[in-house]
């Protein structure tokens, strides 16, 4: 067992840092790079060891260290950096410019805090609690159609439809038009891309205006309703000082929430099936405890986060260690290299599902916190209960897999993998 916080004795865990780097002596990462998501740990490891800072071909700056990124997500004076990353492209208007306005992680005190306001009041433990029994029960189906393929893609089947079933059911998309929202909602994922060719910006402000003559209609259909049983129900009704979410913004919601709480947590699921998959000792700890599954969900979101980075733009000029970074510079706050940051944890390489350690930022930090945090722990959480329950054997059919290379997410690409369950739910 760790000791209590999983915080490295003084004087262990990493050597004495060295005299302050000059700026022009910075390294330079490419996120981009086949390499850096083949394994992006090993990349990291030995930059964080002598820099606390360096340069990113994504950006200008990318922060690697735990303390900095804890104080550097804190900080006022580092804003949201998403209409940036559409500005430097020249996006200025139009469908796709449009909906980042209403996203609540593209916006920065008040505006931020109204919408959040308004919005965490559907995201209560009340409604996480409901949605429960539900997700195990989607995932017990999506595990015996799994089973009977014998050999199948688990990202491609159960890691993708499971989230994607709790995010339409939570907003009352009929199964019937699942496919359609999907497309729409996988066009857009494209929005997050370093680079936007024109011909994608086409096909996503397309998908963004048909996505929102369909969301229009299902929110008229919600309003209508007698019962109030969904999330977009929820959304609908939340009032905070006598203000409502507006049509417009129902409709950015609904479009974030299932670009954002489908991706994420299908990255999530994936990475964790295959750390477990790889840690069969750890694997066993869980079928001998399973008890230990909000601790092991914990411990793979640190371990094996699907977040990249969290981009910021620094309003004011900062010092971080000796490095300077300007006023208007993009910095990147490396999720990855924190969570293992060995100033911080205890072996940060090792896998360990006793670790019981909720504080890495893979669903980001202060303000901007992940407002569908417990949802997506939530859906991770039956899915391994519900794998769990059923014996579930998985046999990967590759000895390493690849990984997704894609900016917004870091996730296994595919798992294919002999797939054996017992029948009936537990």
């Amino acid at each position: 067992m760790h000791p209590p916080h999983d915080v490295p004795p003084a004087g262990q865990g990493s050597p004495r840092d060295l005299a302050a780097p000059l700026e022009s002596e910075l390294p330079r990462v490419d996120p981009t790079a086949l390499d850096y998501w083949r394994d992006t740990h090993a990349v990291l490891a030995p930059l964080r060891e002598r820099w606390p800072v360096v340069r990113s071909t994504a950006g200008d700056f990318e922060v690697l260290r735990y303390e900095h990124v804890e104080s550097g997500l804190r900080d006022p004076q580092m804003r949201q950096a998403l209409y940036a990353m559409l500005a430097n492209q020249g996006i200025t208007s139009g469908p796709l410019y449009g909906w980042w306005q209403h996203l609540t992680n593209a916006l920065d005190p008040p505006e931020h805090t109204r919408l959040r306001g308004l919005v965490g009041r559907a995201f209560t433990p009340r409604q996480v609690a409901r949605l429960r029994p539900q997700i195990r029960a989607m995932a017990h189906r999506l595990i015996d159609e799994a089973a009977d393929a014998g050999e199948v893609d688990l990202v491609a089947t159960f890691c993708h439809a499971l989230p994607l079933e709790v995010l339409c059911a939570m907003v009352g998309i009929e199964a019937g038009d699942r496919a359609l929202f999907e497309r729409w909602t996988d066009t857009v994922s494209n929005a997050f891309s370093a680079v936007i060719p024109p011909a994608s910006r086409t096909a996503i402000e397309q998908a963004i205006v048909e996505f929102d003559a369909a969301a229009s209609e299902l929110i008229e259909r919600r309003r209508r309703a007698q019962e109030s049983e969904t999330l977009l129900d929820a959304l609908i009704a939340a009032e905070e000082a006598g203000e409502r979410l507006s049509n417009v913004e129902l409709r950015g919601l609904i479009l974030n929430l299932l670009f954002a709480g489908h991706d994420t947590t299908k990255s999530l699921l994936a990475n964790a099936l295959w750390t477990l998959a790889d840690h069969p000792d750890e694997l066993a700890k869980l079928r001998a405890d399973p008890a230990l599954v909000p601790s092991a969900v914990e411990e793979v979101a640190r371990y094996e986060t699907p977040i990249p980075s969290i981009p910021r733009i620094a309003t004011e000029g900062l010092t971080i260690e000796g490095v300077v970074i300007p006023p208007g510079a993009y910095v990147a706050f490396s999720v990855p290299s924190a969570n293992r940051d060995p100033r911080r944890f205890v072996e940060p390489d090792r896998f360990d599902v006793t670790r019981n350690d909720s504080r890495h930022f893979t669903f980001g930090h202060g303000v901007h916190h992940c407002v569908g945090a417990a949802i997506a722990r939530a859906e991770i959480q039956e899915a391994l209960s519900a794998l769990l329950e059923r014996g579930f054997a998985l046999e990967p059919c590759v000895d390493r897999p690849e990984w997704t290379a894609f900016l917004s997410t870091r996730r296994v690409a595919a798992l294919p993998a002999r797939f054996r369950v017992a029948r009936g739910n537990a």
